[in-house]
């Protein structure tokens, strides 16, 4: 009896350890043992024991933190079946990332998430999950991912080589507060030492990352939910928003309804089954590039300079079609 009494407070306290280096990755491993109530070496059979069962963790002086390095447990949430749903079809989706190296990464977590669930739910996901990746990642790219996110995570300051289309690459000192995804392109949010403001920077354009050897926590009022509210496409700007006013023709009007563009937009019904979107936006030239897929089917009625951009861009191209 003995025995089992010890086999179970053995348990407990692996229980509890795991528990601790989960939601306090910040304790040191002396910490840890005081909290628990045991010496180093009962410490350091716990954490033996622990491997064996598939988690690993190792304190990293550098970061002050508990590092999870192996973690064979997910412990799922009372989540409700949309909600489960919905987070595998947001993993489904990095596969459509340019980076869909990350893909990896999501179908690893999908398949935690899926551990235990029944095979009805498995079954649907599992379609959602096998598809082939619309793109191929590579080492190179799926390093510089790894460093920004690092970076972002630990607030270090970076040098990186930025290369846009037909230009050389350039060097900037970035303080990184934000990866993210838009258009199936991950993005990086950042305050700019040379350009002394916060920058947008397409992550697939980033030759190289280097640590500055610095830690900043000064965020400069960043907040990544107001930067993006006046955001039409992917260009954050402080500048004021601006009402822009275009028509749709009566043959994509309905496709023009099914769309949620942004959350100002407002949809004014014509007579004539067209109809006339409306929206506030910092960077009203992105309207007019998303318009432009529809053809000849719209027209840019406001702000005037926006619809002289537009004459100016359609004459281009018919210009161009005049060559041949």
């Amino acid at each position: 009896m003995a025995n089992d009494s010890q086999k179970l407070q053995q348990l407990q306290r692996i229980l509890l350890l795991y528990q601790l280096v989960k939601t306090k990755p910040e304790m040191s491993s002396k910490a840890l043992q005081e909290e628990l109530g045991i010496g180093k070496s009962t410490y350091n059979r716990d954490r033996e024991f622990m491997k064996k069962l598939g988690v690993s963790f190792e304190y990293d002086k550098a970061k002050k933190r508990q590092d999870l390095t192996k973690d064979a447990f997910l412990p799922i949430p009372d989540l409700s079946l949309d909600e489960r749903l919905a987070i595998i079809l947001a993993l489904s989706q990095l596969g459509e990332l340019q980076e869909s190296f990350l893909a990896k990464h999501a179908r690893a977590a999908a398949a935690k998430l899926m551990a235990g669930q029944e095979k009805s739910f498995c079954d649907v996901c599992k379609a959602l999950l096998e598809q082939d990746l619309a793109h191929k990642g590579h080492s190179r790219q799926e390093r510089i991912v790894d460093d920004l996110l690092n970076a972002t995570i630990n607030r270090r300051r970076i040098r990186i080589s930025y290369c846009k289309p037909g230009q050389p690459a350039e060097d900037y000192e970035v303080e990184p507060y934000q990866v993210f995804v838009v258009d199936g392109f991950l993005y990086m949010d950042g305050y700019c030492i040379e350009r002394k403001e916060i920058r947008c920077f397409k992550v697939c354009r980033i030759r190289g990352v280097q640590d500055g050897g610095l830690t900043f926590s000064n965020l400069r009022e960043y907040d990544f939910a107001r930067r993006r509210t006046n955001v039409f496409g992917i260009y954050a700007s402080d500048q004021e928003p601006e009402h822009v006013k275009v028509w749709f023709a009566a043959e994509i009007a309905p496709f023009i309804r099914e769309e949620s563009r942004h959350a100002s937009q407002k949809l004014t019904e014509n007579s004539d089954g067209s109809l006339l979107f409306e929206v506030d936006v910092a960077e009203p030239e992105e309207v007019l590039w998303w318009a432009l897929r529809w053809g000849g089917n719209f027209e840019i009625i406001e702000p005037q300079w926006l619809r002289d951009e537009a004459i100016k861009t359609i004459r281009k191209m018919a210009q161009r079609y005049k060559k041949q």
